[in-house]
């Protein structure tokens, strides 16, 4: 039978593996994410991008998963205030700081227990509030983050209905919904995107 101590290095070897974050440096590092800049997913980020500029003419930005940066290119310089983007994925966040600026910058944080500074304009989920633990709370926990007139921004696959039902649900029970909008692109994907406030 193997030593308890080489069992435990081995389980905790195995859950490293298996664990998300792993998995999602692997993919960054192997290229599996480039095609978030392809034209296929141009729609998506331009209707963030373009929600965020009808509201605000120079935002402060939070991006929770933020990856390698891709919305913050979207954007012109002058049309934010301050950017932070936030990535479990080291890999994600070391590429993407090949964009970093006096405004914009990025780091490594934890969705599921983020603790971040100061108050921001927009607070944007762009395809990772599903990977996140408790959807609910999460967004709860960043009230105090949103400015005065503050907005949220949210974006899903329009893939594995009945989850992503629930997280839609679950929003709708604490946020008050601005828009809702719906974006396909010819390969058959499609995604919603949820704008909301804080409830008065």
């Amino acid at each position: 039978m193997p030593h308890p101590s080489l069992m435990a290095q081995f389980i905790s070897f195995v859950k490293r593996k298996t664990s998300q974050k792993y998995r999602f440096n692997q993919q960054y590092t192997a290229g599996k994410w480039d095609g978030l800049s392809d034209i296929r997913e141009l729609a998506r980020y331009s209707v963030i991008a373009g929600v965020t500029k009808h509201f605000f003419s120079s935002a402060r930005i939070l991006d929770l998963g933020c990856g390698e940066g891709v919305l913050l290119q979207k954007f012109a310089p002058t049309d934010y205030a301050a950017y932070l983007g936030v990535d479990f994925s080291e890999v994600a966040i070391q590429n993407a700081q090949t964009l970093k600026s006096e405004k914009a910058s990025f780091v490594v944080g934890n969705l599921d227990s983020l603790q971040v500074n100061g108050t921001y304009d927009v607070i944007i989920y762009n395809e990772s509030l599903y990977y996140v633990r408790n959807p609910k709370d999460a967004v709860q926990a960043l009230f105090k983050n949103l400015a005065p007139g503050g907005i949220f921004i949210i974006s899903m696959v329009d893939k594995h209905g009945k989850e992503r039902e629930s997280v839609w649900t679950e929003l709708n029970g604490i946020l008050e919904m601005i828009e809702k909008i719906k974006v396909s692109n010819a390969a058959g994907d499609s995604w919603t995107v949820q704008v909301y406030k804080k409830p008065r």
